[in-house]
């Protein structure tokens, strides 16, 4: 099973603040578990990047995380209820860098995760419970061809329209 990824490589250096993976995953890497959170120990390790949940996230909406200047990736577990736009753009407001999300299972795996092209979740394992998801198997902007949730279902529309018209 996979576990956090960064949504692109090669991933900077990533403070994770939940204590929901192993820590043997992460040695050769440079993403590092903080298992009780922001604290002075994470401060110090000056991630450029931050993985955590949305209320840890909006905990350090605060001046001061200088070395943030790649992303933040929120952390969710299945059935949770994921950003919204307002969401996205208040985390803007406060942090200016781009937002990702993941999906993590009760086991560390990772289940879905956000991409670079922001269209959805790419789904990861057949573990993630869908219910009343809408699931977009066309090709995602970045490339990839796995299935995503969590796009919008208009632009999905757009897309099988204007692969007819051609």
């Amino acid at each position: 099973m996979e576990a956090f990824e960064y949504p692109v490589t090669p991933a900077p250096r990533t403070a994770v603040l939940v204590p929901w993976f192993g820590s043997g995953r992460f040695s050769r890497s440079r993403v590092r578990i903080f298992r009780h959170g922001w604290g002075p120990d994470a401060a110090a390790y000056e991630p450029a990047a931050i993985a955590a949940t949305l209320e840890q996230v909006r905990a350090l909406d605060q001046p001061g995380i200088s070395s943030l200047t790649h992303a933040l990736v929120i952390l969710w577990r299945p059935l949770q209820e994921r950003l919204s736009e307002a969401d996205r753009d208040s985390l803007w407001r406060s942090f200016r860098v781009p937002v990702f999300e993941q999906i993590i299972g009760k086991s560390g795996e990772l289940l879905a995760a956000e991409c670079e092209a922001h269209d959805g979740l790419h789904l990861m394992s057949p573990a993630l419970p869908l219910d009343n998801e809408y699931v977009d198997a066309a090709p995602c902007p970045c490339g990839r061809k796995s299935a995503r949730i969590g796009g919008t279902q208009g632009a999905a529309l757009l897309r099988r329209i204007a692969a007819y018209a051609r």
